[in-house]
């Protein structure tokens, strides 16, 4: 049987061999029908080749390079007639691909049997190209494969080296895992050159963001064999420039200092620096910067300043940071109006309680927030689609500007459902027990972010978010509570050994939210030579999902003094309810508890001679009874681990109600806490 070959360049064909029972074809001698004067064939097979190695951009140029030959070389045969010329094809043979799946390329091909063209080829050609794996695609027509009618299309590929392991060398200040994110080929690993030098460019922009302006990076590619290779990133980071100065140029009536207060780059300081990481120039912050200089001029008026791209000047003893600015005049608010929907068609309702008034220096932060505050109004009372445009005109002439809220409230709506996910070990009714809107209700949207605020605060969530879930109906909406769990138990062990007490061995097991029910409960024990504690709680702060906070504690401790021996027994109870369920909002966050405690005291083996007299006089078993109210005021935004809010209570404990101890002590305490250093 005879096979026929027939290889194909951009979108001609040519008959380059023929040989008898073997699909292994080579090159013989041109058909005639092709015959010139020159050897098209050669030149046609090197451009081709070469377009693999050089890219994308100079493939295409080989292969309209390698036409123009052609035709030139055959003028008896037209581009368009060789391009329109038809094959039947009965399938396609992939060969030469070693990492790239079979399957994978067929799929990116358009033809994989019937008839195609020349021109239809080389467009199959350019999508495999287009897959970025191969370094050389060649396509040829093979008759005869398995009977003497059967003609298969066949793709050989040459696949780009594979990158087997990537090595960053040179790096010291910048570590590894952070550039093997930048300098990273991907999934598919493929080597390509232009790839490379991409990554190398990102990564040296890196650098100079951190500062390392000096910053150089070259590859080096090492073949390892089976169609791999090692490529190794050699960095040489040079020193880490430091900001000598940061200053403003063009303002007038701002205050320079009060502008670079506003922005994160700022001199390099020996004290600060070094702490807080400022005094290095970063672009990405430099861009941030601009942003917040533009933001700065808006609220205080400046509503047409500009700011230009920042000016770096490298000196030999660091870098100098300029933004040049252009205030314009500074505007007041104008007339403040309101159109559109109103509340109960009055302009006066709709616009009260804002920020903005007329005369007041402009603030584009004011003005936003007042937007927010119309919304409000309306979205508290069941416009959950409310939009609200703060429409404003700058009068020149009179340097003010005026505002006009746009509102369109929509349709009203009600929750249809409220929607739990991402509770594996909470139940349901611990997250809707916090929510202050029920299905049914009409949308609110200050009760839901007082929702996503209780249950922020309960610490059983590192991350609460409700979203609003539109439905087939219009006028009804679901909510989706998402929440991502944290940890909420603890366990600790550990011994000790002092002079004083001798040895000392401790436990503590603590869950915040035991069984997913919302309660907590605490186990202290402590064994020792000298001392033996054990101590029990269990709090419920929402007692059977209602507003009702219930706490017993259990404990019995054994101390010996050197003097004396005490035994305490007992516990108490505390019941607390939140007193913005009896007076309203304004008693919001604030609580009322009141705690009963009975202990049972035994002193014993008092030493006469180093005991003091109080001692000796409480020598024996006594009763302690008391009570104390007490009220507490708890904005803090986790109950566990608060960054913001304050703390404030005030307790008054009474003893001596039907026991023997009689005495009182009145308790204040204020907590306040404030984010000293974010983190972005």
């Amino acid at each position: 049987m005879q096979l026929e070959r027939t290889t194909f360049f951009a979108g001609l064909e040519l008959t380059i061999a023929k040989r008898r029972r073997s699909l292994i074809t080579r090159p013989l001698k041109l058909n005639s029908k092709f015959t010139t004067r020159k050897n098209p064939t050669k030149l046609l097979r090197h451009c081709y080749s070469s377009a693999g190695v050089l890219g994308n951009a100079t493939r295409i140029i080989a292969i309209l390079l390698s036409l123009f030959i052609l035709i030139s070389a055959n003028g008896k045969l037209s581009a368009q007639e060789n391009a329109s010329r038809v094959f039947q094809i009965d399938g396609v043979l992939i060969e030469g691909n070693r990492n790239v799946d079979t399957a994978a390329i067929k799929k990116q091909l358009s033809f994989t049997a019937g008839s195609i063209s020349a021109e239809q080829i080389a467009d199959e050609v350019k999508l495999i190209y287009e897959t970025q794996f191969f370094d050389q695609v060649t396509a040829s027509l093979v008759k005869g494969y398995g009977s003497e009618n059967r003609s298969m299309l066949k793709y050989e590929l040459v696949e780009k080296p594979l990158v087997r392991k990537v090595f960053i060398k040179g790096n010291e200040e910048i570590e590894d895992g952070e550039l093997s994110k930048i300098l990273s080929f991907g999934s598919q690993r493929f080597l390509d050159k232009t790839k490379a030098d991409a990554l190398v460019k990102a990564a040296r922009i890196y650098y100079q963001s951190q500062g390392y302006y000096d910053a150089e990076l070259e590859y080096s590619v090492v073949p390892v064999g089976d169609g791999q290779v090692d490529i190794t990133f050699s960095v040489d980071e040079g020193d880490r420039i430091k900001i000598r100065d940061v200053s403003v140029r063009g303002v007038r009536e701002v205050d320079e200092d009060d502008l670079l207060d506003e922005i994160e780059t700022s001199d390099y300081s020996w004290w600060s620096s070094w702490l807080l990481g400022t005094g290095r120039l970063n672009r990405e912050t430099l861009e941030a910067d601009k942003v917040k200089m533009r933001q700065f001029f808006l609220d205080n008026g400046f509503v047409e300043a500009t700011v230009g791209e920042p000016a770096i000047e490298r000196k030999e003893d660091g870098i100098y940071v300029t933004f040049y600015v252009e205030e314009g005049e500074q505007y007041d608010f104008g007339e403040i109006e309101a159109s559109g929907d109103l509340i109960e068609g009055d302009q006066g309702k709709t616009l009260e309680g804002l920020k903005s008034e007329t005369g007041d220096t402009f603030s584009a932060a004011k003005l936003r927030d007042d937007a927010f505050r119309v919304s409000d109004k309306f979205s508290d009372v069941g416009y959950a689609y409310v939009n609200v445009v703060p429409n404003t005109r700058i009068d020149r002439s009179a340097h003010k500007v005026d505002v006009n809220f746009e509102v369109n409230k929509g349709d009203k709506v009600k929750v249809r459902r409220i929607i739990i996910k991402g509770n594996n070990k909470t139940y349901d009714n611990v997250i809707r027990r916090e929510m202050q809107v029920d299905e049914q209700d009409y949308f609110s949207s200050s009760k839901i972010r007082r929702s996503q605020e209780l249950l922020q605060r309960s610490g059983y969530y590192e991350e609460v978010t409700i979203s609003n879930e539109p439905t087939d109906q219009k006028d009804q909406v679901d909510l989706l509570v998402n929440v991502r769990e944290g940890s909420t138990g603890s366990f600790s062990a550990g011994a000790g050994y002092s002079s004083a007490e001798g040895a000392l061995f401790n436990v503590r097991v603590t869950e915040r939210n035991l069984f997913g029910t919302g309660r907590s409960a605490n186990l202290n024990l402590d064994v020792g030579d000298e001392r033996n504690n054990i101590i029990l709680s269990v709090d419920d702060p929402r007692l059977n999902d209602s507003h009702l906070a219930l706490g017993v504690d259990l404990l019995r401790t054994d101390r010996e003094f050197s003097d004396f021996d005490r035994v305490l027994e007992g516990g108490s109870v505390v019941l607390g309810y939140p007193l913005e369920e009896v007076f309203g909002e304004s008693f919001e966050d604030i609580s009322a508890s009141m705690k009963y405690e009975l202990l049972s005291i035994e002193i014993s083996d008092v030493d006469p001679e180093d005991a003091a007299q109080l001692v000796i006089d409480s020598e024996g078993e006594s009763t302690s009874s008391g009570i104390t109210p007490r009220i507490r005021r708890n904005t803090l935004n986790h109950p566990y681990d608060p960054t913001d809010g304050s703390l404030q209570e005030v307790s008054f404990e009474v003893t001596g109600l039907g026991g023997d101890e009689e005495y009182w002590q009145a308790e204040g305490r204020q907590s306040l806490y404030y984010p000293l250093l974010e983190s972005e």
